[in-house]
């Protein structure tokens, strides 16, 4: 008898525990949506607008020279340097290769001599003019001749080096120390880094809406947060029927030397642009039966206004009908509402 009032006790208590438990939670779900009800739903809101919009498509490709530079040797001799080799950047002016200067073609020597003798001729007879021992035409003559003197040896000493006719990327070298050169053959071959190439396909039903001249949009995994612009510069005639596209060579300009030969960069091209039309963010169209709503609101309680859609762009979808320049959408939180929800605007 005792262990059966205690099997009882026992079972009221828990049942007492458990509607306690159930009431305290119905009191705050009442309590979340009285609140709500007293305060409104919290939501975001958006002032329609038209703007111009572009749907950009994504493609992949290598960046390479657009232009190729060849750098040559002038005299027939030995090598006595070479300061370069292939995948190296150079600067213009920078000295490629150098032959000795004993070499008896050259006379880089006795142009040195000379411009030396000169140069200090020169200096003195200008302290002689200042102090009145010549005129100007005797000044005049002996710069003349140091000018000439200078040209000369200018000349000679890039006879006996191979300077870089431009900035960028040695692609390949045809000479090593020691070996004699042949001034018909290019001592090394430079890439241009001031402008890179690289060549997309374009989809048959898609190349229409493109043209020589347009830009497009550049992304390098190496450079963060840093677009680069480049050029359609060439649309293939005829469609490539293993790639079922047009090929088109997109020009870049590298004026800051950032990008490189060889590195792999995304494109983004101008599939279509739509001018002066209403675009809302694709989340705040909702479907029932079989049509599409938004909400909007006069700032104080939530309004269901169907709509018609147009394209989709992004993230962002086209309004063709339905809602005006004005209106003001509610963006985000209209999961929890329905016509005639009192809402609360949050930034």
């Amino acid at each position: 008898m005792k262990k059966t009032y205690l099997i009882t006790l026992l079972t009221l208590l828990l049942l007492l525990t458990s509607c306690a438990k159930e009431e305290a939670v119905a009191q705050k779900d009442t309590s979340i949506e009285a609140l709500q009800k007293a305060q409104g739903i919290p939501v975001k809101i958006t002032n329609i607008k038209k703007q111009d919009i572009t749907q950009w498509d994504e493609y992949s490709g290598t960046l390479s020279g657009f232009e190729e530079v060849s750098a040559f040797g002038m005299l027939g001799d030995n090598f006595s340097k070479v300061n370069i080799e292939v995948g190296d950047l150079v600067k213009k002016g920078d000295i490629l290769a150098e032959f000795s200067t004993d070499f008896p073609g050259a006379n880089y020597k006795q142009a040195k001599i000379g411009y030396e003798t000169v140069e200090k001729t020169y200096s003195r007879m200008k302290k002689v003019y200042e102090s009145g021992g010549i005129s100007q035409q005797q000044l005049d003559e002996v710069e003349a001749q140091y000018k000439i003197a200078k040209e000369n040896f200018n000349a000679t000493k890039q006879l006996v080096k191979v300077i870089s006719p431009t900035s960028g990327v040695v692609v390949s070298v045809n000479f090593d120390k020691g070996s004699k050169n042949d001034p018909k053959k290019p001592f090394c071959s430079i890439i241009k880094t001031g402008k890179l190439k690289t060549n997309i396909f374009i989809e048959e039903e898609k190349i229409a809406a493109y043209s020589k001249g347009q830009k497009v949009r550049l992304k390098w995994d190496g450079i963060k947060n840093k677009e680069f612009v480049g050029i359609i510069n060439k649309i293939s005639m005829s469609s490539n029927p293993q790639m079922r596209g047009f090929s088109i060579e997109i020009l870049v300009n590298n004026k800051s030397e950032e990008l490189m030969p060889g590195i792999f960069v995304y494109i983004y091209t101008p599939h279509f642009t739509k001018k002066d039309i209403i675009v809302i963010p694709r989340e705040a169209v909702f479907q029932e039966s079989e049509k599409d709503y938004v909400y909007v609101t006069n700032s104080t309680t939530a309004k269901k206004k169907e709509i018609t859609l147009g394209k989709n762009i992004g993230n962002k979808i086209e309004i063709v009908k339905g809602l005006s320049v004005g209106d003001k959408l509610i963006s985000e939180g209209r999961t929890l509402l329905k016509e005639g929800s009192k809402i609360k605007v949050v930034e």
